[in-house]
């Protein structure tokens, strides 16, 4: 029985498919460290999940995961398929009130947004993620 070991930035380069540079690296080690996480395999995987599922997001980094961690929570509590239906009661419940085209964008990659659709749970995270930092993010604007 051998343990393989790896370091993190050989991991961060396999999940994204490219050499990243030494800058880069560095500034998401940076990142990292500044938001109170170690810099190891699977915080490093962890983050580029969340940012390949949820790019170029105006939050920061602690915010992000936070939000990213409640989707999967109340996704993981709702272990069948989630109609359009139920997401838009749990919106209402967590007072996000998104545009139309907003909410279109969102389940963009999901195939689009329908009341009637059955979703899995587990292509919801980045889409219940993105409802999450549109609130942190409006919040001073919707004066909440």
């Amino acid at each position: 029985m051998t343990k393989q070991l790896t370091d993190p930035r050989t991991a961060y380069e396999y999940f994204l498919g490219k050499r990243v540079s030494d800058n880069h690296w560095r500034s998401l080690c940076r990142t990292l460290t500044e938001n109170g996480m170690t810099v190891n395999d699977d915080n490093v995987l962890f983050y580029a999940k969340v940012r390949k599922q949820i790019p170029r997001t105006p939050a920061h980094l602690k915010d992000v995961l936070d939000c990213y961690q409640k989707a999967e929570k109340f996704l993981a509590l709702n272990s069948s398929k989630v109609t359009g239906e139920k997401i838009l009661e749990l919106f209402a419940k967590e007072d996000i009130k998104p545009h139309p085209a907003t909410l279109s964008r969102w389940f963009k990659p999901v195939g689009g947004f329908r009341r009637s659709r059955f979703y899995y749970p587990e292509k919801l995270t980045p889409v219940l993620a993105s409802a999450f930092i549109y609130k942190l993010i409006n919040q001073p604007k919707l004066g909440v």
